[in-house]
């Protein structure tokens, strides 16, 4: 019973995790920057109100990376598969597997967006103000994409 515990409260973490850090690029994404964007993008408040979303939302992303790392171990760990970091023995090592580099694409992206273009909001060009955009929906696609796997791989294992 104490495994069971255990091993739902580690796949319960891992699950509000991934809903804060994807629910997070989709509401930005689909909601947040649509209606700054209907504001002008290159005025005081607009600048003011992004860069501080941006500031609140890279501290909830940063730690829902670790968390999910964190639980993904302890649950691969815990289930007993016999799970290697990149490992593609079986269809279902091999999902767990595309997911993982798909994760460290949205990473990557993540740290571009934020560390990199994010640093510039005051002083976007309009291609800058296109690109910071595109990433965003394609990590917001990415994510998606994260779920659907994660979907299938807990159907398979």
């Amino acid at each position: 019973m104490e495994k069971v515990v255990l091993f739902g409260l580690m796949n319960s973490l891992h699950d509000v995790f991934t809903a804060l850090w994807v629910g997070g690029m989709l509401t930005t994404a689909f909601s947040l920057m649509p209606a700054l964007k209907g504001l002008g993008m290159k005025s005081d408040p607009v600048k003011k109100i992004l860069k501080s979303y941006q500031s609140r939302l890279r501290i909830f992303a940063v730690i829902s990376v670790v968390v999910l790392w964190l639980t993904g171990f302890l649950m691969a760990k815990q289930s007993g598969t016999g799970f290697s970091f990149m490992s593609f023995a079986t269809p279902y090592h091999s999902l767990i597997s595309i997911k993982h580099l798909v994760v460290l694409v949205m990473v990557v992206l993540a740290l571009f967006r934020g560390f990199v273009l994010g640093r510039k909001v005051d002083d976007f060009t309009p291609e800058q103000q296109k690109t910071y955009a595109m990433v965003l929906f394609v990590n917001a696609f990415l994510g998606i994409v994260v779920l659907f796997l994660s979907g299938f791989s807990a159907a398979m294992g």
